[in-house]
């Protein structure tokens, strides 16, 4: 479920919590109009251009030159607003239209040839709570007076269902103070909770207006509030005071922790990026776009790099909608460079599948469940969930909420040190975004996907009698002592896809210590193979131009969607000729960085690779492993390939030996890459 399916548009924002004030829960059939549930009209149009050689200078010309052709097909006179990352641009409308108005005006102007994509620019907003209530504030705390016994949400009592379980997992790991964990959101305070927790932020709010701090984007990233009046955001719109979203946010994923002050942190020792992309009246999806692919080390036009590139990035808001263009491909680019995006659900009692970015591809999506291990009343919920997380419940009090760092001013910070009791899928996702945090500190080099692996795999079945289920509320709850205990996956979904393994006969070995080593012995001799579908490893039925290196038969790996497949051998390692050689044949339709190759000796990795198009061979390629250290040791070998759930990968293997040298990548007769894209049946 790494990739989900691509769909467009997106809207408005439905991040986070409700407040801490207790409230009559509302009647699940007829949720309230929040605008998690509703469709903001905006002023602004992304576009991304083919050729980008000198559209920026094309486009700052208001009276002539291709400014002018854009305003001509879109009916109004467009300005040109600013240059985003990854070739996209932001032009402004006069005024601020219906979504479906300015949906005809983007599809106008995507039919222009150097056009590559035109799509709304939507409004977020970071609103949830009940209309013109401000968040019931917890009394200040002394430094001796922790309020960790009131946060539920991160114990475990077996036999219940309450929290992430963290007091054992902190037996294990506190975390690690390399891995930095971004925080997308409102931006952040000042709080003695969160002193010393922070690296240099950014904030991305280009429209001073939503900025409210006087100014556009700069390096900043404080919260100066969010507070509105009423009709401010729109005819009919409620006066809301500030949420301090953000530091709420960032205070469940690493306060301060065992310092005698507030609350604890998941994580007692990552750092904190504050990147600021929602203010007055929320925020526009192409600040949040940028955003995204600054805090994990990407470039964005006019912003200077990060010099601290996050690991993890928690975004606890999103919209009605589907996924959008922009967002998608900045998801994508994120994950390729390493970084593990977990994003809230949504609060708006319907299927995620029809908010964004819960229904991006390249995320975690995570819906919140209540203290008995139901789900929450307001979460979203459906397939595109991955796994849920204690969010709160404050219907049944206050204390049933998530407790977090605050403060009490209604419009600017009183910057007063508070705490208070939130409830949302914003305060569901922080708690995976932390435990994801101490995942990636004890295993340093494991990809998104394997961290999403760990945690949909170890995670707490729903109990008996709870209104959650895998359908429509991910594997379970996530539990941080079981994913830092869980068996590390060599790749994507190793620990929990079924697996088919064929009965191994072994004659005789002959000189070379694999039996059938070019596999012209035929199916199960010497090799024990398996796959996650059922699939025949070895044969002599190949896709496309595909022929065996030497003789009829050879091994195919992958070839499916959640596809696990392997071939293995227990054999003695020679010690004049450790080097484990073999040809491979790599044959990709997929993005790098979802589908892998490799070799295990006693179930541990020992070498990987990445299966995509851009490493495709073309033909049969030789691959050595240097064995040494398992010399004159009688081992299990596995060759292995795993494929994610969508775009096929394939990995044919032949001709398998020891030699006394290490010569690499000795190329063969290049062939078309006709298996690039070919299923098994």
């Amino acid at each position: 479920m790494w990739k989900k399916g691509l769909i467009f548009a997106l809207v408005l924002l439905m991040i986070m919590l409700v407040t801490v004030t207790s409230m009559a829960q509302p009647n699940m059939m007829e949720p309230v109009l929040t605008p998690a549930t509703m469709v903001y009209p905006t002023d602004q149009i992304m576009i991304r251009f083919a050729d980008v050689t000198d559209v920026t200078a094309l486009l700052s010309v208001n009276q002539d030159g291709y400014l002018t052709t854009l305003s001509g097909v879109a009916g109004v006179q467009l300005t040109y607003v600013r240059e985003m990352s990854d070739n996209w641009h932001v032009v402004k409308l006069p005024e601020r239209l219906a979504v479906d108005e300015v949906k005809q005006i983007s599809a106008e102007l995507a039919t222009l040839e150097n056009v590559v994509h035109a799509e709304p620019d939507h409004i977020k907003w970071a609103l949830g709570r009940a209309p013109g209530e401000a968040p019931e504030q917890s009394p200040l705390l002394v430094p001796n007076d922790p309020f960790f016994a009131n946060q539920w949400h991160y114990g475990y009592t077996p036999g219940t269902a309450e929290g992430l379980n963290l007091p054992q997992a902190w037996n294990i790991t506190t975390g690690s103070a390399s891995v930095v964990v971004a925080v997308i959101d409102t931006g952040i305070l000042n709080h003695a909770d969160l002193a010393g927790r922070t690296v240099p932020g950014y904030d991305f709010i280009d429209d001073v207006f939503v900025a409210n701090d006087g100014d556009g984007r700069d390096n900043n990233p404080a919260d100066p509030g969010d507070w509105v009046l009423a009709n401010e955001c729109g005819a009919g719109s409620p006066a809301q005071p500030s949420s301090w979203h953000g530091t709420h946010v960032a205070g469940t994923i690493g306060a301060a922790t065992n310092n005698g002050v507030g609350v604890a942190g998941v994580n007692w020792n990552a750092k904190i990026l504050p990147v600021r992309v929602l203010g007055k009246c929320g925020g526009y999806t192409s600040d949040i776009v940028d955003g995204v692919r600054w805090a994990a080390g990407l470039s964005v036009a006019g912003v200077p790099a990060n010099p601290n590139p996050a690991k993890v990035l928690n975004l606890s808001l999103g919209g009605l909608g589907s996924c959008s263009s922009a967002e998608q491909s900045a998801f994508a680019a994120v994950t390729a460079a390493g970084a593990t995006v977990v994003v809230a659900a949504g609060n708006a009692i319907a299927d995620a599948a029809n908010y964004s970015p819960a229904s991006c591809n390249n995320v975690i999506t995570v819906a919140s469940t209540n203290r008995t291990g139901s789900r929450a009343y307001y979460s979203n919920y459906g397939s595109v969930v991955e796994v849920s997380a204690p969010g709160g419940d404050t219907a049944s009090g206050a204390t049933n909420g998530v407790l977090s760092t605050l403060d009490g001013g209604t419009t600017t910070p009183a910057n007063d040190n508070a705490y208070a009791y939130y409830q949302g899928t914003s305060m569901a996702a922080p708690h995976v975004a932390g435990l994801a945090s101490l995942i990636v500190g004890q295993n340093p080099t494991y990809t998104p996907a394997q961290v999403l692996s760990v945690l949909q795999s170890s995670a707490r079945p729903f109990p008996a009698g709870s209104s959650c289920n895998t359908s429509i509320c991910g594997s379970g709850i996530v539990d941080a002592y079981q994913a830092l205990i869980t068996e590390p996956p060599s790749y994507n979904y190793s620990t929990f896809l079924p697996f088919i393994i064929y009965q191994q006969y072994t004659p005789p070995p002959p000189s070379n210590p694999f039996v059938n080593w070019n596999f012209e012995l035929g199916r199960n001799v010497g090799w024990a193979e398996g796959s996650s579908h059922g699939y025949e490893i070895v044969g002599t039925s190949f896709p496309g131009s595909v022929t065996p290196r030497s003789g009829s038969w050879a091994a195919w790996l992958g070839g499916g969607n959640n596809e696990i497949s392997l071939i293995q051998q227990q054999v003695t390692v020679p010690a004049g000729a450790p080097y484990l050689t073999y040809y491979h044949w790599i044959a990709s339709a997929d993005a790098c960085g979802y589908d892998f190759g490799g070799v295990l000796v006693n179930g541990a990795v020992v070498d990987v690779y990445t299966l995509c198009s851009s490493t495709s061979t073309g033909g049969w390629v030789k691959h050595v492993v240097n064995l040494g250290s398992y010399a004159n040791q009688s081992v299990m070998i596995q060759i292995r390939s795993e494929n994610d759930s969508s775009l096929n990968s394939n990995l044919f293997v032949d001709d398998v030996s020891f030699e006394s040298s290490a010569a690499m990548n000795e190329v063969g007769m290049a062939k078309p890459d006709a298996a690039s894209a070919a299923p098994k049946n």
